[in-house]
């Protein structure tokens, strides 16, 4: 749990454990698609056809549920992540002043999908927090290019500059760096209640492993009730970010 930071990496912790999600994993033919690791490190799924299945919960393909987000090749679907960076990736030209880029400046785990429309979709995560990239006109994804990015409409003006801003960060040199991110407790804390109650375990027995048994004997029986409310409450945050509630994980 130390290593989840990331929006889509807490996202997928828990979709991986509901049973709905496993069972048509396992239906599902091919079960495991291949992806190839391009020479500057980005990870590339290229689709031949679309998965609605797959799609219905977010993904672009499905992902083995048996793996950590850190070893599950998991590529969320552009409908899934909501806000996307539009990039067009124009051919260098001899008027260009500015210096051209490449995907590799963005210091960040980056993984390409090619659906059948052809269009490239990036994502990269870093720094606990992700970004969405839609490519137009890149048609090798380790070439050279002059960046423009593209808004559609004034009211996208607020969440493409946030975007922007995170993207601009992954070009700093130590942005894929392991920094010391706090672990954001309540997700934790959900995810362990979950697979606790997953388990068959009971509320006090959730909570001993929360909170520890010393704290449990001391007030679990208090007048407040405070710490089987808070452990009523995990479990059913934690059931309901595995049956859906993880989309909003994704923003």
């Amino acid at each position: 749990v130390a290593a989840i930071v990331n929006g889509g990496d807490w996202a997928w912790e828990f979709l991986r454990r509901n049973e709905d999600y496993v069972a048509d994993w396992r239906r599902s033919v091919p079960r495991h698609l291949p992806y190839v690791t391009l020479s500057d490190g980005t990870k590339l799924l290229r689709l031949r056809r679309r998965f609605p299945c797959a799609e219905q919960w977010g993904l672009h393909a499905f992902a083995d549920p048996s793996l950590p987000g850190r070893d599950a090749p998991v590529f969320w679907h552009a409908g899934a992540l909501k806000r996307v960076v539009r990039l067009n990736a124009r051919k260098l030209s001899a008027s260009d002043t500015s210096a051209p880029r490449t995907l590799a400046d963005f210091k960040a785990d980056r993984r390409a999908v090619i659906g059948v429309d052809g269009l490239p979709l990036l994502l990269m995560k870093a720094r606990g927090t992700h970004v969405l990239l839609e490519i137009q006109g890149l048609s090798v994804l380790t070439s050279p290019f002059a960046p423009v990015f593209e808004l559609h409409d004034l009211a996208d003006l607020s969440a493409q500059t946030d975007l922007l801003k995170r993207l601009q960060r992954f070009t700093e040199p130590d942005a894929i760096q392991k920094l010391p991110f706090a672990i954001d407790e309540r997700l934790h804390h959900a995810l362990i209640a979950l697979d606790e109650s997953l388990d068959g375990k009971s509320y006090r027995q959730i909570a001993i492993t929360i909170f520890g048994e010393k704290r449990v004997a001391e007030e679990w029986y208090g007048a407040s009730q405070y710490l089987k409310d808070r452990t009523r409450r995990l479990v059913a945050r934690g059931t309901d970010l595995m049956k859906g509630g993880y989309r909003d994980l994704l923003l």
